[in-house]
């Protein structure tokens, strides 16, 4: 293996959200004998900054936002990020919010970031700003969409994740994002494929990769890694797609299968 990435929430980390010792040192394992070590995430850009302080020295690249966005680790340099016109995310929460009123959303743009009352509560970390009554106002002026984010008041995630794909078509993607929220994006655009294009890039083969998840949106990548290892904490049809399955992310499931593979 050359490679391995990992999903953040509910897969490297634990209690809080945080990384625990053995994780780092797991992790860091893995760095010094010259492997890449990618932080594969739902998580936007700003979200994951969170975390450097703790995993800056010993991770090299980001897969975030469900692949929107590929970058080095720790510095942000962009290698690679699919946008979308910021009028189709406005038709989107424009359509939802005719059909629910229950609906609610965080918007990311060239512009900024915004989120609506009830976004924060479902968010593994911090958000940076107070919530605002409409993401379109607090969106004004910009000319691109980095991230769309969906959740509603009554409805779970992974419900949304059946019907939103009915309501808005085949324009758009519809990803969970590793919360109870659901992520709209560019129809193509997943873990999997940012993945992809960082081996590519790293001139890196699958059968070299080795890639851990938890959630409906690692899918895509543990099946395009040579090897794919769930979470125990996993849903069922997580765990029945990888090959294989180590212990939960609060028992240091990452880390557990890293020693084992490195012989530790």
């Amino acid at each position: 293996m050359r490679l391995l990435a990992t999903d953040l929430d509910g897969t490297l980390l634990g209690v809080g959200g945080q990384v625990s010792e053995r994780s780092v040192a797991a992790l860091r394992c893995v760095h010094d004998a010259g492997w890449y070590v990618v932080l594969a995430t739902g998580r936007p850009p700003f979200m994951v900054d969170l975390l450097l302080p703790r995993l800056g020295d010993v991770v090299t690249h980001g897969v975030m936002a469900n692949g929107s966005v590929v970058a080095t680790l720790p510095d942000q340099r962009v290698m690679r990020a699919v946008r979308f016109d910021i009028g189709l995310a406005t038709s989107v929460v424009e359509r939802l919010r005719t059909l629910d009123d229950e609906y609610g959303f965080a918007l990311a743009t060239d512009a900024g970031f915004a989120h609506e009352t009830g976004f924060a509560e479902r968010m593994p970390a911090p958000t940076p700003t107070p919530p605002t009554a409409d993401v379109l106002e607090a969106a004004a002026g910009a000319t691109e969409a980095v991230k769309l984010l969906v959740f509603h008041r009554r409805t779970g995630a992974h419900e949304l994740l059946g019907l939103l794909p009915t309501i808005l078509g085949r324009d758009v993607s519809v990803t969970h994002m590793g919360a109870d929220c659901v992520e709209v994006g560019v129809a193509g655009i997943d873990k999997g494929t940012g993945l992809r294009f960082l081996c590519e890039q790293l001139g890196v083969d699958r059968t070299e990769v080795v890639a851990f998840g938890d959630e409906y949106n690692d899918h895509e990548m543990l099946t395009w890694a040579g090897r794919g290892i769930a979470m125990a904490n996993a849903p069922e049809a997580t765990r029945a797609l990888a090959d294989e399955v180590t212990v939960s992310n609060l028992d240091d499931g990452v880390a557990v299968a890293i020693e084992r593979m490195l012989g530790g």
